[in-house]
């Protein structure tokens, strides 16, 4: 990976009326924007496309002003006003990007911090919301530690940054430009305070960006620059603790982490880190749980066994569980049914368990059952009681939240669950309390033929699953009329057979569930 940098630049074009004054150590500058009337454009030609894939769009009528710099060795170029909010640009003869800079720290003001200035060089100094004022330029000569911290804060080239969110900042253009490109995909807006960090990839690889604060919640969004557009690809908050964290396959080309609080006004030290990972961390791990009823114990190990190792598509499943990323680093069970029954699976721990029931389906392909946290009077363990049908099953026990390795213990067996039957015509009336969370039913379908299942309560809101013999799933909730479900649906070629029905709460209380089963078609 590299920073994008390196653009080639139409000629620097300057006009008689741009600023002469040269910017050298011990010779500061008093000026202001504008000194005369010249654009960004005027002095820059290529500006729009580098600064905007340099995470600083910026419009290509902001007044500029334009200063020489010499000097040799390590040089600190502050821009400072109190007027308005400078952004600094240093440029080479061919238009070239050498140094940008926004925000030092957390001010306003800005800082280059650069070594061998090359001859002809020239400072642009601007602003994002095209405000205008006076402004003092003051160089000096600089040290190795200088610009060492200066790398850290600004140059993401080697894969990690250490930044600065300044509560004052606002840049309407920018939150302008991320309101209309991610309108639909990100519901934190702090985009005035964003910080944006471009990195290109050279190559396809899986890409971890790690964002980490102890000032303040971060969130992160990965976007991908190109053809002068933000394109949205994945946002996080909250992967372990308040820290975020994103793992994508990405192709190769530009790409910008965005960072920015939380909660609006929140300011601070962060660091955001940037590492290509091999494919190993998503080798699977599994212990074979070969015995119902006996208990089973393995560790959730930090940045192994993640759970997307497990479940390739969960990324684009709209059943994955709120509590499960991808990125969870799992304990994985992997144990068989050979007769359809009602079983009880369990996961427990020292921590916050949380269990997610996967089957192995045809080609391999990994199918959702069902997920739980907190059972229950468990506490903080798990359970899933529902009936299995045959086949191969996957149980992942993840944190509920961190990602800090720990040992888990598992378990499954048979139960002596009551199953009602329904028959198409009657109605089953049951009252579910406060610690009665499902009913289970069964019933035995027909292939070929048609029918409906509702489920319906004045107390409660339900949500229904229908599991087919061949294990195919269909799930409703609010299908019936107001909160009530309703399933319309056809049997199948080797769906036909005794088929289970889930009727659950959708949140708590207590009331009644009417469940009918009706033929409606041959």
């Amino acid at each position: 990976m590299k920073k994008l940098l390196g653009f080639t630049a139409a000629v620097l074009i300057l006009s008689t009326g741009c600023s002469n004054n040269v910017a050298t150590p011990g010779n500061d500058i008093r000026s202001s924007l504008p000194e005369k009337s010249h654009t960004i454009i005027d002095a820059w030609p290529e500006a729009g496309q580098i600064l905007f894939e340099e995470g600083c769009p910026v419009q290509l009528d902001t007044y500029t002003a334009v200063h020489s710099v010499s000097g040799n060795g390590i040089l600190t170029i502050d821009v400072r006003s109190h007027d308005f909010d400078p952004v600094t640009a240093l440029i080479d003869n061919d238009g070239n990007l050498i140094a940008f800079n926004d925000n030092w720290k957390l001010s306003a003001n800005a800082r280059l911090v650069v070594q061998d200035i090359p001859s002809g060089a020239k400072l642009l100094v601007f602003s994002p919301d095209d405000s205008r004022g006076l402004y003092d330029v003051i160089v000096k000569e600089g040290t190795a530690n200088d610009l060492e911290v200066y790398q850290e804060a600004s140059d993401f080239s080697d894969g990690t940054i250490t930044g600065w969110i300044d509560d004052n900042r606002f840049d309407s253009y920018l939150d302008r430009i991320l309101r209309e490109s991610f309108q639909d995909d990100v519901y934190i807006t702090n985009y005035p305070q964003a910080r944006l960090y471009p990195f290109s990839l050279d190559s396809a690889g899986l890409v971890s960006l790690l964002l980490e604060s102890d000032d303040f919640d971060p969130y992160l969004v990965l976007m991908e620059a190109y053809d002068g557009t933000y394109s949205f690809i994945e946002s996080n908050d909250d992967y372990s603790g308040s820290n975020s964290r994103i793992v994508r396959e990405l192709e190769a080309g530009n790409y910008i982490a965005l960072v920015m609080p939380y909660s609006t006004g929140n300011s601070g030290r962060f660091s955001l880190e940037l590492e290509i990972l091999g494919e190993e961390v998503l080798q699977i791990e599994e212990v074979q749980a070969l015995e119902p009823g006996t208990e089973y114990t393995s560790e959730i190990v930090e940045n192994r066994n993640f759970a997307m190792g497990w479940w390739p598509e969960m990324r684009d499943n709209w059943e994955v569980p709120g509590f499960l990323n991808p990125l969870s680093p799992v304990a994985g069970f992997v144990f068989t049914i050979e007769n359809a029954m009602v079983y009880e699976v369990n996961a427990s721990g020292d921590i916050d368990v949380c269990l997610t029931l996967l089957r192995r389906g045809e080609d391999n392909n990994i199918e959702f059952v069902s997920s739980n946290d907190d059972y229950g009077d468990l506490g903080s363990n798990s359970r899933i009681v529902q009936p299995l049908l045959p086949g191969e099953y996957i149980a992942l026990v993840s944190q509920y939240s961190g990602s800090s390795g720990c040992v888990v213990t598992f378990s499954y067996s048979e139960t002596e669950e009551t199953i009602n039957t329904l028959r198409s015509g009657r109605a089953v009336s049951e009252y579910l309390s406060y610690d009665i969370e499902s009913l289970l039913f069964q019933m035995s379908l027909q292939e070929g033929y048609s029918y409906s299942i509702s489920v319906e309560s004045d107390e409660l809101d339900p949500i229904i699953t229908l599991i087919l013999a061949d294990g195919y799933r269909l799930t409703d909730d609010d299908g019936g009329s107001g909160t009530n479900s309703l399933l319309n649906f056809t049997v199948n070629f080797g769906q036909g057979g005794n088929c289970f029905l889930i009727a659950e709460k959708y949140s708590g209380g207590e009331g009644t569930f009417t469940v009918r089963l009706e033929e409606t078609d041959r």
